[in-house]
């Protein structure tokens, strides 16, 4: 029975991920004849069929592979399992490790209410946990409130060019990885011998300071990123290739998206009716002389 109900949920599983994918569509990367509005996709046959088969091939070959040759938690080899043979040095699961730091970061804190007495690691167990999995499924409903964006998109958008929604995320991973490394003070305070009291103040202080300062620095780094894809379109992609003008100066050959390759002006700003003249009177083929921007 247990085994047609596990069958059962997966199938169901199964369903409501093929429905919700053909309500929102495939999501495509920015390219030829790729709108918001249209979706231009790969054909079953040849094209989608063959590679999941080849995907599905290859991991039931790896699974077959791990369970002939790897040894998994060799029971016989401890006897029956007994909860008070437990050493000092225990770690949550990988997948429960950020509710394990969180527990052991918060503070010492008990609420008296009348005769009833709620313990410290009430909260960060049984509210963060939940809250932490709302936070998750409400953030694209948030995220379009704020925004006020509604409309549908099919293409899908690099880090760059959502800076405020990137950095977020970065901030967020260095919170929970700092929960998740929480989880193991002990252990890491035993094989690297350092002070157990001084690591949990560390980890504390960590949570608290390393997410702004990651928001920050991911914020500052995909501006940068687009200030490079904006000089790109403006002045095209840098080759390396310096060359001199017939008055002297270098500049350096870009090679532009489409179209001729174009010449920057690196040396001191040029008049703009002389743009396309050099010094000595003579115009230079296909060259396009700009002033460096001002600082």
């Amino acid at each position: 029975m247990q085994y047609e109900t596990t069958v059962g949920v997966l199938i169901g599983l199964l369903m409501l991920r093929t429905a919700v994918q053909r309500r929102a569509g495939p999501a495509q990367f920015r390219g030829h004849r790729r709108t918001e509005r249209n979706i231009v996709g790969v054909r079953l046959v040849p094209g989608f069929a063959p590679r999941m088969a080849a995907i599905f091939l290859a991991t039931i070959g790896v699974l077959a592979l791990m369970g002939g040759l790897f040894q998994v938690n060799p029971s016989w080899n401890y006897g029956p399992g007994n909860a008070a043979h437990v050493s000092a040095g225990s770690a949550p699961p990988w997948y429960l490790g950020w509710v394990d730091g969180a527990v052991r970061l918060f503070p010492a804190w008990e609420i008296h209410l009348g005769e009833y007495v709620i313990p410290p690691s009430f909260w960060p167990s049984m509210v963060f946990l939940p809250l932490s999995f709302l936070a998750l499924a409400l953030y694209p409903r948030l995220e379009q409130r704020f925004t006020r964006d509604d409309a549908p998109h099919n293409l899908l958008q690099r880090p760059r060019d959502v800076p405020r929604r990137t950095a977020l995320g970065v901030a967020v991973v260095a919170f929970y990885g700092c929960l998740q490394l929480a989880a193991a003070i002990d252990v890491l305070a035993f094989r690297f011998d350092l002070a157990a009291e001084t690591m949990l103040w560390t980890a504390r202080v960590g949570v608290l300071v390393l997410p702004p300062l990651a928001f920050l620095a991911t914020y500052r780094l995909c501006l940068g990123l687009r200030l490079q894809d904006r000089e790109v379109l403006e002045h095209g992609i840098p080759t390396g290739i310096i060359k001199r003008l017939p008055h002297g100066e270098f500049v350096e050959v870009h090679r532009p998206l489409g179209g001729p390759v174009t010449l920057e002006y690196r040396g001191t700003p040029v008049p703009k009716k002389a743009n396309k003249v050099g010094a000595a009177g003579r115009p230079v083929a296909g060259s396009l002389l700009r002033p460096d921007p001002p600082d």
